[in-house]
């Protein structure tokens, strides 16, 4: 049986694969495939983030590699799957705007393409915007909703995904305010990568924009960053590294079972199943691509975080997030 490894040693896949004199094994790269050629090599290469990655060793040349390990649990995360009713995903790409000649008739294509109608409740917004010619992912979750009580208070329900290809900067920043004017959430948090300073920005100067109070509401992330969670006794900051304090809180809503997917978007299953992470020197580095829909899970959950720890910390105002100095997280 094909088996792909994962660079783990401890596994029984490894182990046969030494043991020459008992077993067979097969040698074989994506590169024997008769399409193969240097733009899908490249192609592959840019998808996984690098040849030295991880993801390009094990799944592109078939090598053990280094070791990578599952960012989520999958049994938690198939627990956290069910069937509910209102939950839609919308994908818009590039070529649905490409015949409107103004600001206004790309606001009026996305507002009927997305088809929303307003929501009561308390809502949050996450946004992974990447560069134009990159997917992006805007997710809205809901909080405490009565229909599903049984995950508990303080749960998260995913009611509405939009994903965009080949859709500029400008036109994502209108995607989120017509987003936010149907469910009016209590925070969006948009990962300040790709365009998402950009948006960002726009969401938080423009005039076009102003009522809707985004200068309050939008926060930018930056993963390569540390957060501030709290103060210790002796009034000093503690840290954590804003990427794995994004994916412990998701993580801790999997284990609590607090967190609810629709098990009917695969897409969203074959993100958080297939998301790993390995070991270097001590830190965590994250794997890339086919990881939009669940940054944009991170960014909402640190959003709504964020909102508790402004709330519960008298020494500021705003909770601090600040840039590392070296060895950005990816």
């Amino acid at each position: 049986m094909p088996v792909c490894s994962n660079g783990l040693r401890d596994t029984t896949y490894y182990r046969l694969t030494k043991e020459k004199k008992r077993w067979k094994s097969f040698h074989w790269p994506s590169s024997l495939n008769p399409n193969w050629s240097d733009e899908r090599e490249q192609e592959l290469a840019d998808f996984y983030g690098g040849r030295d990655t991880p993801g390009f060793q094990h799944e592109v040349l078939g090598e053990h590699g280094r070791p990578s390990y599952g960012a989520f649990n999958h049994e938690q995360f198939k627990l956290c799957q069910k069937v509910y009713d209102g939950y839609r995903a919308v994908n818009i790409p590039g070529e649905e705007l490409s015949d409107c000649d103004s600001e206004d008739e790309v606001r009026d294509r996305l507002d009927l393409l997305m088809c929303l109608a307003p929501e009561d409740g308390k809502f949050w917004i996450g946004a992974d915007t990447g560069y134009t010619n990159d997917p992006s992912e805007v997710t809205v979750w809901q909080e405490n909703k009565p229909a599903l009580a049984e995950a508990g208070e303080g749960s998260m329900q995913l009611v509405f995904r939009l994903h965009t290809e080949h859709v500029a900067y400008p036109a994502l920043a209108e995607a989120i305010s017509i987003i936010d004017r149907y469910y009016n959430p209590r925070g969006i948090g948009i990962d300040n990568g790709g365009n998402g300073l950009s948006v960002v920005q726009d969401l938080k100067s423009l005039d076009k924009f102003r009522d809707q109070e985004f200068e309050n509401k939008v926060r930018g992330f930056d993963f390569g960053s540390a957060t501030i969670i709290g103060y210790d006794d002796a009034d000093k900051p503690v840290r954590k590294r804003t990427k794995e304090y994004m994916t412990s809180l998701i993580n801790r809503a999997l284990s609590r079972r607090r967190v609810v997917f629709s098990i009917d978007d695969i897409d969203i299953e074959n993100e958080f199943t297939t998301h790993t992470y390995t070991l270097q020197n001590g830190r965590v580095v994250y794997s890339k691509g086919n990881d939009h829909i669940v940054d944009s899970t991170r960014c909402a959950f640190l959003r709504r975080e964020i909102e508790k720890l402004e709330g519960l910390n008298p020494h500021y105002e705003e909770v601090y997030v600040a840039p590392m100095a070296t060895n950005p997280i990816f």
